[in-house]
């Protein structure tokens, strides 16, 4: 099996390259739907949550205030660095799972998009990386409009992540997603049929 990973920023186009490659029919584990799964009630990271951070983040019903979440871990680095201890290695057995029961399909071709590939050392289980980048004030635009939080409260998001710089450093391929969506798309849609090609 090959594994290509895909990270990038916030705001970057990773999610709408993770669509564009999943209409093409291929395997994508994301990251992000996974991190929404394990924090749902009686999952292990929202158990571990509730006994971390209790009332900080949830209602008072015992639901996870998600919006309150956001703006407390985002504002407080110890504290997002804490959570994230908690949840990275349940999240990523649960990317392990899923290339198991891929592989047992004799799937040859899957795709792990992941916001924090490179944080959390998941390159290590992919044979190359695409990083999606658009350029630092094109991500504060982007996360303005699509968030409408304060410009204070966009590059917070975007500076606890690693930068994009280092990230453009260690990707294998770089996607420039700073132009139109329509190049984008054919861009990926392009890349995927080189790759079924070639390992497929």
């Amino acid at each position: 099996m090959y594994i290509v990973g895909l990270t990038g920023g916030i705001a970057t186009g990773k999610s709408n390259i993770s669509r564009v490659l999943k209409e093409q029919g291929a395997h994508v584990w994301e990251a992000d739907e996974a991190s929404r799964k394990v924090v749902e009630p009686s999952q292990k990271g929202f158990i571990a949550m509730h006994e971390n951070f209790g009332d900080l983040i949830f209602n008072t019903d015992g639901t996870l205030n998600r919006e309150r979440a956001a703006k407390y871990f985002f504002s407080n680095k110890d504290q997002l660095d804490k959570l994230n201890s908690i949840l990275h290695p349940i999240i990523i057995d649960d990317m392990i799972e899923q290339v198991k029961v891929w592989y047992k399909k004799d799937v040859e071709l899957c795709f792990i998009d992941a916001p924090l590939l490179f944080e959390v050392s998941m390159e290590k289980y992919c044979d190359e990386v695409w990083v999606a980048s658009c350029g630092v004030d094109e991500q504060i635009r982007r996360v303005l409009k699509r968030d409408e939080i304060s410009l204070e409260d966009a590059k917070k998001r975007i500076d606890v992540q690693m930068s994009d710089k280092e990230k453009r450093k260690r990707a294998t391929r770089v996607i420039d997603t700073s132009g139109a969506i329509e190049v984008t798309n054919e861009y990926i849609t392009t890349l995927y049929e080189e790759l079924i090609d070639e390992y497929c």
